[in-house]
């Protein structure tokens, strides 16, 4: 009786241990699942951050164009308008330079 007693109580402590055994194995497994999610996910926001950025500077870059193409014709335009000026007074110079030759 007290053998079976004693042998109760042994198994009973090896089965306490096994569940312990397991518990800390399935803790540890759930940390190191826990930590992988964790770097999945900071390399998957790192990766949206990344190509966000990206986005904006292409969009940037875009408009940046666009805003140079557009003061270029207006810088041509004006150059153009003097062009056009200078060409009206040439006339007007060359008939003064005459007139004050003679």
């Amino acid at each position: 009786m007290i053998q079976e007693t004693i042998n109760v109580v042994k198994e009973t402590e090896e089965k306490a241990e096994k569940i312990v055994k397991d518990a800390r194995q399935q803790a540890d497994a759930m940390v190191a699942k826990a930590k992988e999610d964790a770097k999945l996910f900071k390399e998957a926001q790192l990766k949206s951050l990344r190509e966000d950025a990206a986005s904006k500077m292409e969009a940037a870059k875009e408009e940046a164009e666009a805003e140079q193409e557009k003061a270029l014709r207006g810088v041509q335009e004006e150059i153009a308008a003097l062009r056009e000026k200078a060409a009206q007074k040439e006339s007007q110079a060359v008939e003064a330079v005459i007139a004050n030759l003679y």
